[in-house]
């Protein structure tokens, strides 16, 4: 397994939206307010979800010369 797809399972996991609730709270208790509002944050950890799904399932790319 390559650091790539391990990167991207741990984003996937880190950023599932059901998660985003979490986030807020934890950010909050540190005395922080998130600056964006509810959907816009959702659409950021669904965009973080897919990026995360793309460095796991996209194939490796082969950078050598072809005879």
């Amino acid at each position: 397994m390559l650091v790539r797809q391990r990167l991207g399972i741990a984003v996937m996991i880190l950023f599932l939206p059901i998660n985003g609730p979490l986030w807020r709270m934890a950010i909050e208790s540190l005395g922080q307010t998130i600056p964006i509002g509810e959907f816009s944050f959702f659409s950021l950890s669904v965009l973080l979800f897919v990026i995360g799904a793309l460095m796991i399932f996209t194939p490796e790319l082969e950078l050598g010369q072809r005879s």
